[in-house]
């Protein structure tokens, strides 16, 4: 794609699709990414777009069901938002410098025929007003440190320690408007293990994760947060131990999941953001016949 503008990349998009005869609903409805989104990229409206390396699995999954070459339409993509993304900068930054430019106070020069009485008076009543403000100031302080001191002695000790903002879904993801499919349920039966000779009843399972692509990963085991960052390319984790693991994954597609040496595969599609996605213990013959 020679483009280099955002407008030149959707056009051609758009382009594409129309050539193939594919309206916006069906390319939506095959790659789960949602319409708003895919108006989005065609208009140019990267603004509208989650963060990058999540758009950039959108157009993976347009282009590769268009019959395009996705990791050179994914190239152009990334080309065209770097640029976008400077010239973003540098705007701002210059409508910060013309604001605060424009909010100077020039002052004039003071006038000659001033007499000296006038200035000295002038001076002196400054002076006086300082001096009260001040000591007003310092008042004003030590009654506010004395009202805090008490207001701190009052407020109870919160139940329980909140989670780190660095833990958080980040807002892209929280955001991103790619549904589930509603034939994919979030919370999955957990996969029959043979139970190992000699281990113990109740023995911790363990979860490989293998990363084909970039994705943003949250790890919980038996509800605690272990593990909460963006996974590269080519990475494979394993986690330990737990008996109950939720995944929230940005980019389901590019994630392979294993538990207990038993392949779940990917548990969603490219660019396409699934949340608590819970990998529990295997359920008893009884249970499954109720179910």
């Amino acid at each position: 794609m020679p483009v280099e503008t955002p407008q030149e990349f959707g056009e051609e998009l758009r382009r594409e699709r129309e050539l193939r005869e594919v309206t916006r609903e069906q390319l939506a409805d095959v790659t789960k990414v949602s319409v708003r989104q895919i108006e989005a990229l065609e208009a140019g409206r990267f603004e509208l777009l989650p963060s990058r390396v999540f758009a950039r699995g959108f157009v993976l999954a347009l282009a590769r069901h268009l019959g395009l070459d996705a990791e050179r339409t994914a190239a152009a993509f990334n080309h065209v938002h770097e640029g976008w993304s400077a010239d973003r900068e540098k705007a701002s930054a210059s409508s910060i410098g013309s604001s605060s430019s424009s909010h100077r106070i020039r002052l004039s020069r003071p006038r000659k025929n001033v007499s000296l009485n006038t200035t000295a008076l002038g001076v002196g009543v400054a002076l006086v007003l300082a001096l009260l403000t001040g000591v007003a100031a310092v008042l004003k302080g030590r009654a506010g440190a004395s009202e805090g001191s008490v207001a701190r002695s009052e407020v109870p000790p919160e139940a329980a320690t909140p989670i780190p903002d660095a833990l958080r879904l980040p807002p892209a993801i929280a955001s991103a408007a790619v549904p589930v499919p509603s034939e994919q349920p979030l919370i999955e039966p957990a996969v029959a293990r043979p139970q190992q000779p000699g281990a113990p009843p109740g023995a911790g399972r363990t979860l490989t994760l293998t990363f084909s692509d970039d994705c943003w990963t949250e790890v919980s085991v038996d509800g605690r947060v272990i593990a909460a960052e963006l996974f590269r390319k080519g990475t494979r984790r394993t986690f330990e131990g737990g008996r109950t693991f939720v995944l929230t994954l940005g980019n389901a597609g590019g994630v392979e999941v294993d538990v207990d040496g038993a392949a779940i595969g990917a548990v969603g599609q490219l660019g396409q953001v699934v949340r608590n996605f819970v990998i529990g213990e295997a359920a008893t013959g009884a249970d499954r016949q109720g179910g």
